[in-house]
């Protein structure tokens, strides 16, 4: 029986680094062919069935992937262009980001860039922000983002799954928790 969390892992490789490295058509929007994404995780993957891949997208709590009509895609963390042709959403008063203490000071004076990604990606909360930069720094530095005020600056704001994602938060919206 196939580990959903390997089925994840090999998904989130191909579709939000290194869909060149398999042969699968990514559209600038990162969607690929629904049918196109079972045959390469069957071929990887012998014993996996369509219907436990498109549970593992329609289940994830994460909502790491999205399945719309006959085209799958991952929602965020891409390290490849593209374009999110998604609308601007508008944010809840405030978002927060995460990072290791040694480069917050140097975030909060330059602003928050998406380093290895094409979006930062930022929290709903400051425990899932906390959450994730643990991973690196057992006491990370959150920082708070006056979402509301950078929205209204026109500093454009996605919705995906669980996250917000940006080009970018210029430092006169950043704050240290």
């Amino acid at each position: 029986m196939l580990a959903p969390e390997r089925l994840s892992r090999f998904l989130t490789y191909v579709l939000r680094h290194k869909p060149r490295d398999y042969p699968l058509a990514i559209d600038r929007q990162g969607f690929a062919a629904w049918q196109e994404v079972v045959d390469l995780v069957q071929q990887r993957f012998y014993d996996a069935n369509e219907q436990q891949i498109r549970d593992l997208i329609n289940g994830s709590e994460k909502k790491r992937f999205e399945l719309r009509g006959d085209r799958v895609r991952a929602t965020y963390g891409h390290s490849f262009p593209l374009e999110l042709n998604e609308p601007t959403a508008e944010p809840p008063a405030q978002l927060f980001f995460s990072a290791a203490r040694d480069i917050a000071q140097g975030i909060l004076r330059n602003g928050l860039k998406p380093r290895d990604r094409q979006y930062v990606h930022l929290s709903r909360t400051a425990e899932e922000a906390a959450s994730i930069a643990r991973r690196l720094d057992p006491n990370p530095a959150v920082l708070v983002i006056d979402a509301q005020a950078a929205c209204d600056a026109g500093v454009r704001l996605f919705e995906a799954g669980p996250l917000f994602l940006a080009e970018g938060i210029p430092a006169r919206y950043l704050s240290l928790r």
